[in-house]
């Protein structure tokens, strides 16, 4: 079985502790072993993480997040 690779995009470098919160999360959603991290520095997203997995994308960044709270702001203002 080949090893997948799971994009990690965070706007500073990730601890190792942190890594390995990730992985313990990321093995919970697929019974599959065996992926590898593949991480990169985007500061636009000003904080938090996005994690791209094959199909699957988790957006837990800081810029998504302001970007949903305007669009609902804006949304109920009109």
């Amino acid at each position: 079985m080949k090893n997948e690779i799971v994009r990690v995009i965070t706007p500073l470098p990730l601890t190792e502790e942190q890594k390995e919160i990730i992985k313990k999360h990321l093995s919970r959603l697929s019974p599959q072993e065996g992926f590898i991290l593949q991480e990169e520095i985007d500061s636009s997203i000003l904080g938090g993480v996005i994690i791209i997995w094959e199909e699957m994308l988790i957006d837990c960044s800081l810029k998504t997040q302001l970007q949903k709270i305007k669009e609902k702001i804006v949304k109920e203002v009109t």
